[in-house]
C-alpha cells in the first residue's frame, strides 16, 4: 500500500503550489477536489454536489494506495471530525500524513483576489474561524506545518522573550507585541462588551499571562506564548451576532479559538520557534475553550487527544483565563 498526504489549510494559503513540490518529493498523485469538481461539472466553482465530488476523490485515492501508490489529498479539509471519519473509516493506507498550510489570512486575500477563479472572500472568512489544526492522534502518523511566507521577526525574539519574563505592564507589553507582531494592535484595549468579561481582550489576556507566570513561576515559554495568543482572534470574529446570524445585545467571539490557533502558528515560526514548540502552543490555544463547559466524557476525550503533558497545561491555562474575567 502507499501513503496518504492530505494538506490542510484556507483558499489561497498555497496548498496546490505547494503539493506539486510535494509531489516531487514523495513521488505521489495529487489529486484535487478543484480538479475532479472541473472534470464531473465541468467548470470549479460549482458548488453542489459535493458529496459525489468527494466520493470519486476518496474511491481514487483508495485504487491508487491500494496499487502501492502515494496520494496527496488536496483540498481545504478544515474540520477535525470529518478529518477523523476519513482517514479511520474510508482511506485505507500504511502511512497517513498531514500537512498544515501555514499562512497568514491577508496573504490568502491577496493571492485569491489574483487567481482566475476566485473565492469569496467571505467563504475564506468562515473557513478561517472553523479551520482546526490538526493533532497526532486524529489518527495520523506524522503532523507537519509548513513555513509560512513573511518577513522575518526572528530578531525582535529575545527583545520579547526577555520581556515577557521581566516585570513589564499591560501597556509596555502590548505596545511592544504590537510593533513586532501587527496583529496584537486589534485586541489592544478592544472591549469585550460582554456580560462575562468586564476587562478589555488586552487586559484580560494581560492577567492571563500574568497568572500563567506565576503559577510556572517563569519556566514555561510554551504556556507564556499560549496566554497571549489565546485570544487573538477575538479582534476577527467580534460579532453582535449568534450562530443564526441574529443580533444580541452583547458581542460573541465565534470562532476565535481556531482564528488565535492559526495566527500562533504563523508568528511563531516568523520568530523562528521550532516546529516542535510551535505545535504545542497552537494546540493549546485551539483548545482553550474546551474547559468553560466540558463534560467528563468530553474532557477525557481531550487529553486523550492531545495528550497528559499538554492536558495539564490547558487545564493549568483555563484556571488562569476563569479568574481573569
Amino acid at each position: 500500500m502507499g501513503t496518504f498526504i492530505m494538506l490542510i489549510g484556507l483558499p489561497g494559503s498555497g496548498k496546490s503550489t505547494f503539493a506539486v513540490t510535494l509531489a516531487e518529493v514523495h513521488n505521489a498523485i495529487i489529486l484535487s477536489s478543484d480538479a475532479i469538481r472541473e472534470e464531473l461539472f465541468q467548470k470549479m466553482d460549482h458548488q453542489e454536489d459535493n458529496n459525489l465530488i468527494f466520493e470519486t476523490m476518496n474511491k481514487r485515492a483508495n485504487h491508487l494506495i491500494g496499487n502501492g501508490e502515494n496520494v496527496i489529498y488536496d483540498a481545504t479539509n478544515v474540520g477535525r471530525k470529518k478529518r477523523r471519519h476519513l482517514i479511520q473509516h474510508v482511506i485505507k493506507a500504511n502511512e497517513k500524513i498531514a500537512y498544515y498550510v501555514n499562512e497568514h489570512i491577508s496573504t490568502t486575500k491577496v493571492r485569491n483576489a489574483q487567481r482566475n477563479r476566485k473565492v469569496g472572500e467571505f467563504v475564506i472568512e468562515r473557513m478561517y474561524k472553523s479551520l482546526q489544526v490538526p493533532v497526532l492522534n486524529e489518527g495520523w502518523h506524522k503532523i507537519r506545518f509548513t513555513t509560512p511566507t513573511f518577513t522575518s521577526v526572528v530578531d525582535s525574539r529575545n527583545i520579547l522573550e526577555k520581556l515577557m519574563l521581566g516585570e513589564v505592564d499591560h501597556d509596555t507589553l502590548f505596545t511592544e507585541l504590537a510593533r513586532i507582531i501587527p496583529d496584537f494592535q486589534g485586541i489592544y484595549d478592544l472591549p469585550q462588551d460582554s456580560s462575562y468579561h468586564s476587562f478589555s481582550v488586552s487586559r484580560h489576556t494581560y492577567y492571563v499571562y500574568e497568572k500563567v507566570k506565576e503559577d510556572t513561576k517563569n519556566e514555561d515559554m510554551i504556556l507564556l506564548w499560549t496566554a497571549l495568543f489565546h485570544d487573538l482572534g477575538k479582534a476577527f470574529c467580534k460579532s453582535f451576532c449568534n450562530y443564526k446570524g441574529e443580533k444580541t445585545r452583547y458581542a460573541n467571539f465565534i470562532g476565535h479559538e481556531h482564528v488565535s490557533a492559526q495566527l500562533a502558528a504563523y508568528w511563531l515560526f516568523a520568530l523562528g520557534y521550532d516546529e516542535a514548540f510551535i505545535k504545542d502552543v497552537v494546540t493549546l490555544v485551539q483548545f482553550h475553550m474546551v474547559p468553560t463547559q466540558a463534560s467528563e466524557k468530553k474532557l477525557k476525550e481531550v487529553e486523550w487527544l492531545i495528550g497528559s503533558s499538554l492536558f495539564q497545561k490547558l487545564m493549568l491555562l483555563h484556571e488562569a483565563d476563569m479568574q481573569a474575567k
